[in-house]
């Protein structure tokens, strides 16, 4: 079937007419029973001057060229076609003229995926399912990237695959065509749950109708939080992957969609947080002003985990208890990164190739928007009206970044956020949370821990096969028992950087018996952060942590 997607224009002084349409299409290409690529089709009218610009997939989450994996470009009706750059093609015709852009999207992976290979950034095609991202296939037509135009699955798809894209659901699509995604299989199930439509394949650790209530609640919630239809459809996509060390999960925002990726071994509590944060980037940052790139994801990562936190507590979709570990997981990360004092345009280069700088961006924006939040509830508003009065006003100033009109929307609510963001994004100072930023619910307080030690790097084979590898004498590991070689059959208690909780080894040597080592990752050093300690009252009334808008309180 296919899906008809407009994107409506802001009012402007003068009348300004519309884009011709592009008509999409996705086919299969096989050979006998087996997938072998994809077969795109771009249908459209020439521009008014004779000349139509293309533009291929370039740079995409750290890969570059990602043109690379198109091939067989044609486009019929066109006098000639010039390769004005790798990722680029003029296209030269007669005006008006109707052209049928064509062109293959081939696999990139060559095996079931795991947990190495992350989210499919390039396309996943493989003989009986597919995982495509809008942003690694779709060449778009200059100057109409936003579309209007309409969706179709194509001809000749066997018919025991399930397919399912957000571009089908999109009838009011109002954002760049690459925020796409296309995801087909024989064993791809489709579940539904409300307004949400999963398409899932893979092995979990919970059952696929447990995820799709979950993200139904969760989409609610956020729905709710800006007064939105809580009919629109939203398609999740989800593959499993093989685990090679502890748990995983990816996953990126898309128009009224998201596609993750997840490890097989990760619970839905693992992932709640995680949910709540893809399903938040509906709104953050396309509905609330133009992004700008990782210069600006302390903005649309950062204040997305700040609220993926709130709505979840204040919705019950997360207890007191749990709203304060999720964030002293972050106050631990951040207190004790090395980069935390890392200015925002060199974080923004690094973002994609430096560990742990990814991070970064994350903590900064949420650690802000807590404190910032505190001084306007303190003043009798909230951070929760300015977020809803930037939507509001998005459609009034259509091409202002989301920091220009959030820095509007406060000032409009009394608070300043100039000066910090000047300190600690673009300089790079260290944020402190005020002891009070989050009473009533929980206070802050310091804390100084053992440094994390595992005594040992974990190897992954060719094959998945995890062993012990630069294990240190001098470590718990040692001295518990485990030694370089052995293989790691599960990780059954432990946490990552987390030197409180006890690792639980299953083991074995060689082909030998399994056997169970537990020890302290505690090093010899220690290390200071800030955390959150839930308030008594908190702990008997949930509805402290909600953190609504209410009268003045006494400042921080």
């Amino acid at each position: 079937m296919a899906a008809l997607f407009v994107f409506t224009a802001p009012a402007l002084a003068e009348p300004k007419l519309k884009p011709a349409p592009v008509a999409y299409a996705v086919s299969p290409i096989m050979d006998g029973q087996d997938l072998t690529g994809l077969r795109i089709t771009a249908t459209f009218k020439a521009d008014a001057d004779g000349e139509t610009r293309l533009s291929l997939p370039h740079n995409w989450m750290g890969r570059k060229e990602i043109w690379r994996n198109l091939s067989n470009l044609t486009v019929e009706g066109a006098d000639s076609i010039v390769e004005d750059t790798p990722k680029e093609r003029i296209v030269r015709s007669k005006p008006g003229r109707r052209l049928v852009l064509r062109y293959t999207v081939r696999d990139t992976l060559g095996r079931d995926p795991g947990q190495s290979d992350g989210y499919p950034s390039e396309p996943w095609v493989r003989p009986s399912w597919f995982y495509v991202d809008g942003a690694s296939a779709l060449v778009v037509i200059d100057g109409r990237e936003d579309g209007p135009g309409s969706f179709d699955w194509g001809k000749d798809w066997p018919k025991d695959f399930k397919l399912a894209s957000n571009l089908e659901d999109a009838a009011d699509w109002t954002g760049d065509l690459r925020h796409s995604v296309f995801m087909g299989g024989r064993d791809v199930k489709i579940i539904r749950s409300g307004p949400v439509r999963l398409a899932i394949r893979g092995t979990y650790a919970f059952a696929e109708a447990d995820l799709a209530r979950e993200l139904e609640a969760i989409l609610a919630a956020e729905r709710g939080f800006f007064g939105d239809n809580q009919k629109r459809p939203f398609l999740v996509t989800a593959q499993s992957l093989k685990p090679e060390n502890a748990a995983a999960f990816h996953g990126t925002g898309k128009e009224q969609a998201f596609a993750m990726v997840t490890t097989s071994n990760m619970t839905l509590e693992d992932m709640r947080v995680l949910l709540a944060h893809e399903i938040f980037h509906a709104w953050n940052p396309s509905r609330l002003g133009q992004a700008f790139g990782p210069r600006g994801y302390w903005f649309s990562e950062g204040f997305t985990d700040f609220y993926a936190r709130r709505l979840l507590a204040r919705t019950r979709l997360m207890t007191p208890a749990g709203f304060t570990a999720a964030w002293n997981e972050t106050l631990k990360a951040y207190g004790t990164s090395p980069v935390i004092a890392m200015p925002n345009k060199e974080a923004a280069e690094k973002f994609w190739t430096e560990p742990g700088v990814d991070q970064l961006a994350y903590q900064r924006g949420s650690l802000l928007a807590a404190i910032w939040d505190a001084r306007l509830r303190q003043a009798g508003s909230s951070l929760d009206q300015v977020l809803r009065d930037q939507a509001a006003g998005r459609d009034a100033k259509p091409e202002a970044t989301m920091l220009a009109a959030f820095i509007d929307a406060a000032r409009a609510r009394g608070l300043n956020v100039a000066d910090d963001i000047e300190a600690h994004v673009a300089l790079g100072a260290p944020i402190r949370l005020p002891s009070a930023a989050f009473l009533p619910c929980a206070r802050v307080e310091q804390a100084t821990t053992p440094t994390f030690d595992r005594g040992f790097e974990p190897s992954v084979d060719d094959k998945g096969t995890m062993s012990v590898a630069d294990l240190r004498e001098t470590s718990a590991a040692y001295r518990a028992g485990l030694r370089n070689g052995m293989i790691i059959v599960e990780r059954r208690k432990g946490r990552g950087g987390d030197a409180s909780i006890p690792y639980e080894l299953v083991v074995r040597t060689g082909d030998g018996p399994t056997q169970v080592v537990t020890f302290l990752p505690q090093g010899d050093g220690v290390e200071t952060y800030q955390r959150l300690v839930l308030t008594p009252e908190a702990e008997r009334d949930p509805g402290l942590c909600d953190f609504r808008q209410g009268p003045p309180r006494p400042s921080l």
